[in-house]
């Protein structure tokens, strides 16, 4: 199943159509991991926290790198459609490219711009949409740590 989860990772453009100039690179503090590191990471975590109906967020989720492997291992272990494994599944990101980028590599999804440091604080590129979800699912929230 891993295998098939790095293969289609891979296939939908990973780091493609982005440019990642070492300036952006320090303006953003982007990082972005290597398939096999993601698909390592995933492995380690008990696999029933991906199950139908619990919640996956990404707060910096950059160009889908771990939501798509995600979404894959949703419907290939449990057998879920892609529709439905993408309502589970959340990322936000402060760069409109990667958003977009994110949603095309998912198919969809509940991605949205926006900082989930500051999530009242409306981006320049950010739909009005975007920021209302942002307020709705962010703000006024503290975690628990």
């Amino acid at each position: 199943m891993w295998h098939k989860i790095k293969e289609l990772t891979d296939k939908h453009g990973y780091m493609s159509g982005v440019d990642r100039m070492s300036d952006r690179v320090q303006k953003t503090g982007e990082i972005f991991t290597p398939t096999d590191l993601v698909i390592q990471i995933l492995k380690e975590i008990d696999i029933n926290k991906f199950a139908p109906g619990k919640t996956i967020i990404d707060p910096t989720c950059g160009d889908g790198q771990f939501l798509v492997p995600v979404k894959w291992l949703k419907v290939l272990h449990f057998n879920m459609t892609e529709e439905d494994a993408l309502k589970d599944i959340y990322g936000v990101d402060i760069m409109r490219d990667n958003v977009d980028l994110c949603k095309k590599r998912l198919g969809g999804g509940n991605i949205f711009m926006g900082n989930t440091l500051a999530p009242d604080i409306r981006l320049d590129e950010q739909t009005e949409y975007e920021h209302e979800q942002m307020i709705e699912h962010f703000a006024g929230n503290t975690l628990d740590i």
